[in-house]
């Protein structure tokens, strides 16, 4: 796309795309085979992105919400970045000698059109205005709106202000659809002094049920979850439970080793099968609602009083697999299959991960924490990806630890933070000791032996990686502004009393963190409901934190609107 962008189609090579990719030209032949291959893969990534944005749009069951959600999608700053814009063009000039165009292009754009057309034509026949108004006419208007926007990003560049050219699009909406839409109001933003600046996402989304429904079908159902640790699951008939939304799951070890992954649910009247956090099941898995019965593997082996069923075939009511992944000895879930494996996503810190040994570690005893917090899930997110608040929100921490952090985002939807310990603390009893009586652990690669390491796995699991022990802990959304921290502790085993002592330093360090972090995000969930604050601009400490953001909005262009969207429509 780089390349696209700086040479266009005449004086591009091989040489040029890979130049740019710091590559040889050979290797890029190698994997596409001719630089026309390798346009095209470039002209379907891009068409592919917007399809998918569109076609999310085009599923808002109202069709003033839908023709919103559609120009927020073709107008995203994800989908009309400049390199991406020039792509698309440099295509159109040569449309005419490049059936490649229409055979990528065509089928998305006819599908586009008919959104657009038919949100239209549905918008019109609600008000009784089909004599009136021409859907077609309107949405070729509308459309060519959108198209001029991108011609401006291209002409302009990124500087282009795109909230202003959603803003004409709605004011369109609004001149000829006055009884849906009303104008466009102020953003509450000097637009004119943020064109260089990186905004935080905006307000409305962190209290927003609707938006936290979209979270739910665009991200959480189709993400990995992690359920537990291979030690969790050591006997045959060992199981943990997993809730999401109305989801319930579980996992389990078979009696043939296997672990295994399916719904918590009874194929006859939905009652649960297994209860609590984790347990043991010794043998079948019995309903205790009406005793349908089956094997750890899933399938159904009996029924009570099976004369009063009609005929049906057993292999139709087995459990509802979920599929699962053990990666590095930890368990993971995900409720819709499609996309990259966990290995494939944590591949960039797979080595550094690996060093803490997973494989050796058992519970640190105890059940699955699990703390409430008045908090939107992604305001936790964001507070835990960034070391700006550490100097004033946790001044303990601060002692322990030196100024400079490490901070690496990576293109799997995963980040890094990382910090080592001072060469002598700051005052404070437990940060002392700790520094002090750590032992150098040589189990570890000698760079993580003084060294507090994290990743977050978007969407919302988090690895805490310390020298005596590992955490894992996670935000489970339970409505707009509401989440569940569940979390468990993992050691290498070590009862000698050095190390109990320093892994319950530790503990007191962490805990009173834990305590701080509920503290300021609390403060910042109620300022996000404030008329006075639509968004903020990050610092560079707060890189992780505009990687998040961009996660959020590829998956969800509605976050691109500073202003709700359901306040667009009446």
């Amino acid at each position: 796309m780089t390349a696209v962008a700086e040479h266009g189609f005449s004086n591009l090579t091989l040489s040029k795309i890979a130049g740019e990719a710091g590559l040889t030209a050979g290797s890029v032949n190698f994997h596409f085979s001719s630089k026309e291959a390798l346009l095209l893969e470039t002209l379907k990534y891009v068409s592919t992105e917007f399809g998918d944005a569109v076609l999310r749009a085009s599923e808002q069951p109202r069709a003033a919400d839908r023709l919103v959600a559609i120009v927020e999608a073709a107008l995203s700053d994800v989908v009309t970045e400049f390199r991406k814009v020039a792509v698309w063009y440099a295509f159109s000039s040569e449309v005419n000698g490049r059936q490649e165009y229409h055979d990528v292009c065509g089928e998305r754009d006819r599908n586009y059109a008919r959104y657009i057309e038919d949100a239209c034509r549905e918008l019109i026949d609600e008000a009784g205005r089909s004599n009136q108004l021409n859907a077609p006419a309107i949405a070729m208007a509308l459309r060519g709106m959108i198209d001029e926007v991108w011609q401006e990003v291209l002409f302009v560049g990124e500087n282009y202000d795109r909230d202003a050219g959603r803003d004409q699009c709605f004011a369109f909406l609004a001149s000829i659809f006055p009884w849906a839409y009303s104008m466009p109001e102020s953003r509450g933003l000097q637009k004119e002094t943020t064109s260089d600046l990186t905004l935080t996402l905006p307000s409305w989304i962190y209290h927003s049920e609707e938006f936290l429904e979209l979270e739910k079908e665009r991200i959480f159902l189709s993400s990995w979850q992690l359920a537990c640790h291979e030690s969790d699951l050591k006997r045959a008939g060992q199981y943990v439970t997993y809730n999401l939304f109305n989801e319930r799951a579980f996992v389990i070890r078979t009696a043939d080793g296997d672990i295994r992954a399916f719904h918590n649910v009874c194929r006859h009247r939905a009652h649960l099968l297994l209860e609590g956090e984790e347990g043991l099941c010794e043998g079948r898995i019995v309903c205790p609602y009406h005793g349908w019965t089956y094997e750890q593997t899933g399938e159904r082996v009996a029924i009570g009083f099976p004369d009063s069923f009609r005929q049906h075939d057993s292999s139709d009511y087995g459990l509802v697999a979920i599929e699962c992944e053990v990666y590095q000895s930890i368990v993971y879930i995900r409720f819709r299959s499609g996309g990259p494996s966990v290995a494939e996503r944590m591949a960039p810190v797979a080595e550094e991960f690996a060093g803490y040994q997973l494989q050796d570690r058992v519970s640190a005893g105890g059940d699955f924490w699990q703390v409430e917090v008045n908090v939107d899930w992604k305001n936790v997110i964001e507070n835990y990806m960034e070391d700006y608040h550490f100097f004033m929100g946790h001044k303990g921490l601060s002692g322990l630890m030196k100024d400079e952090y490490d901070r690496e985002p990576f293109d799997t939807d995963l980040v890094r933070l990382s910090h080592e310990m001072r060469d002598k603390p700051r005052s404070g009893w437990s940060i002392e000791n700790y520094h002090k009586l750590l032992p150098d652990l040589d189990y570890l690669p000698e760079s993580s032996r003084r060294r507090w390491t994290y990743f977050v796995l978007f969407p919302n699991t988090f690895f805490d990686l310390y020298p005596d022990r590992i955490d894992f802990y996670q935000v489970l959304p339970t409505s707009a502004g509401k989440a569940v921290l569940r979390g468990r502790s993992y050691d290498i085993e070590d009862d000698g009393r050095l190390m109990r002592v320093v892994r319950w330093l530790n503990e007191r360090i962490n805990w009173r963190v834990q305590e701080e972090d509920n503290t300021l995000t609390e403060s910042v969930q109620q300022g996000l409901g404030s008329s006075s604050y639509v968004a903020g601009i990050l610092s560079d400490k707060e890189v992780l934190l505009k990687h998040f953001g961009e996660y959020i909005r590829r998956n969800i262009p509605e976050a691109e609107s500073t202003t709700p969207v359901k306040r667009i429509s009446r």
